[in-house]
């Protein structure tokens, strides 16, 4: 009995290594230009924030309506309160922290010359992106707050991207 379970598990491992092969990224995918630590980088961004994940009862709510101090995850991500929020995360989805006071913030990666725009004190159309994409390797913040809007220009291609524009406070 153990050899045919020791059997099925290999069979079943060589199954999901060849279906690994065969699996493509979405088409336009373009994968980091150098190596990120983003799960790190969340986890920093977690510590920072002081939220935890949300629960499960939760899950679904839109932004507005979570407690705070939690974080979520949406793949319809957008500039608005009323954006559902989810316990899980799915492929490319995007993280929204809700911080202890209220604020609501979309993590998310950023080409250094958005970066270097908006330090320098100026408006910046950005997009974020949910996680390292070509040269979209520095991960980022985005807090309502500095958002003026939100060009409702998103990609399900192309590393799923949405577009902001943003002015840091002076």
């Amino acid at each position: 009995m153990e050899l045919n379970f020791v059997a099925e598990y290999l069979i079943y491992g060589a199954a999901v290594l060849a279906g690994m092969a065969i699996t493509k990224m979405p088409e336009g995918y373009k994968p980091p230009v150098q190596p990120v630590d983003w799960d790190g980088a969340k986890a920093r961004f977690r510590a920072e924030h002081k939220v935890r994940q949300m629960d499960e009862e939760e899950s679904g709510n839109p932004v507005e309506s979570v407690s705070n101090g939690v974080y979520g995850f949406t793949y319809s991500a957008g500039f608005g309160v009323t954006t559902p929020l989810f316990s899980k995360p799915s492929f490319q989805a995007f993280e929204y922290h809700r911080l202890p006071d209220g604020e609501i913030a979309i993590l998310g990666c950023l080409r250094q010359a958005d970066i270097d725009r908006l330090q320098a004190g100026e408006f910046a159309t950005v997009r974020l992106y949910p996680e390292p994409y070509d040269d979209a390797i520095v991960p980022g913040v985005l807090y309502f707050r500095h958002i003026v809007r939100s060009n409702n220009r998103m990609s399900r291609g192309n590393g799923n991207f949405i577009e902001f524009d943003v002015k840091l406070d002076d």
